[in-house]
């Protein structure tokens, strides 16, 4: 198992404040539960009115959001899209339609249709940064992608995934020239633990989100992680084999407790259900 942690550590002197002078206005932006029935879902659309803004996560698997294509037909605007799995509409569309989540369909164009149901998890996060894809090479299309927009941009930069499953440093996903400089290229082939061939490099989507500032990453092997950076509580994303983990399905425990010894004798002060205080004696 390969464990990714991604915590928010909120303002860099005021933890969790809520500013949007130093970026940190954010509590709305993480964790977002899309409502759905009968196959239809919506977002809180005063959250994000952009068509890139938007990093969703589908039973936990990342889908990419596509700008449509539109064309006309009788009565009504026909909208397309080419390598993205959904995409949402703008003002020029009714209210009901502004809100709604619509999923790939079109098989014309040789993708096949995303998967979704009434019974599907649907979570999504705000990106204030950039959103990225490429395909048919093993990173090159993405990096072009970047750059274009993010000229002095590093490797660490950014979370990348591969078929909408996150991928890490030295497991799915390398870097020629260094983590350390704005000429990197992502690497999704096997010399990096990754699984893209010359022979099966068009079957893969590649997609890179720019982190959000302010956030810490922790990935490894054991599930419980310890940080001594502090977090802000509902704003921290968890990862499992590149697959994000719903919250209500770990817990976030912010103790302040920094060591823990057993065998010594301690005092516990607190107050008792009539109001007076009272001290105990216990050993950890």
């Amino acid at each position: 198992m390969i464990y990714d942690t991604i915590i928010s550590t909120g303002g860099a002197t005021i933890s969790g404040c809520f500013s949007s002078e130093i970026g940190t206005n954010t509590y709305r932006l993480s964790n977002n539960e899309a409502i759905g029935s009968q196959d239809i879902f919506f977002y809180d659309r005063s959250i994000t009115t952009g068509q890139r803004e938007m990093q969703l996560f589908l039973n936990g698997q990342t889908l990419l959001q596509e700008i449509p294509t539109t064309g006309e037909a009788t009565n009504e605007i026909i909208y397309q899209v080419e390598t993205g799995d959904f995409f949402t509409k703008t003002e020029s569309a009714g209210v009901f339609e502004q809100s709604r989540l619509y999923f790939a369909s079109n098989v014309a164009t040789g993708a096949l249709p995303t998967p979704v149901n009434s019974e599907f998890n649907v979570v999504y996060n705000v990106v204030t940064g950039g959103i990225f894809a490429g395909t048919g090479d093993f990173g090159l299309s993405l990096k072009s992608g970047i750059s274009g927009q993010y000229t002095d941009s590093y490797f660490v930069d950014y979370d990348y995934f591969l078929n909408g499953q996150k991928v890490y440093d030295g497991v799915g996903v390398g870097v020629s020239v260094g983590v350390g400089a704005t000429t990197f290229i992502p690497q999704f082939t096997s010399i990096f633990g990754g699984v893209v061939t010359n022979d099966n490099k068009n079957e893969f989507k590649y997609t890179a989100y720019r982190k959000i500032v302010r956030t810490h990453s922790i990935t490894g092997s054991d599930p419980d992680i310890f940080s001594d950076t502090g977090f802000i509580e509902g704003r921290n994303n968890f990862y499992i084999n590149g697959i994000q983990e719903l919250q209500k399905e770990y817990l976030e425990l912010y103790t302040g407790v920094i060591i823990i010894k057993s065998g010594l004798s301690a005092v516990l002060s607190g107050t008792n259900i009539m109001g007076n205080q009272t001290e105990e004696n216990i050993l950890l």
